[in-house]
């Protein structure tokens, strides 16, 4: 994937404590503020897309739940009078 250099605005105190993460991690030059940030943002966005995965199966949960209520009362009210014939 191509990479782009931009600029971006942190807090002060957020930055500081990135770079004492990035040390505690140690010195084999695998991560660094720009692996950091990506990893956070690839993390960010994933949650976002699973967020709107669950509104979406809770808006479709709750249509199918009425669906299948209506379906229910229809089938009952259907099959009332068949079951008052049988009981004569």
């Amino acid at each position: 994937m191509a990479k782009q250099s931009i600029s971006i605005s942190l807090e002060s105190g957020l930055l500081e404590a990135l770079d004492g993460e990035l040390r505690q991690a140690g010195s084999d030059g695998q991560q660094n503020r720009s692996a950091a940030l990506t990893e956070a943002l690839e993390l960010w966005l994933e949650r976002r897309r699973l967020q709107a995965l669950q509104r979406t199966y809770r808006q479709l949960a709750s249509l199918e739940g009425g669906d299948l209520e209506a379906a229910a009362r229809d089938a009952t009210a259907m099959g009332q009078p068949s079951l008052e014939s049988l009981d004569g």
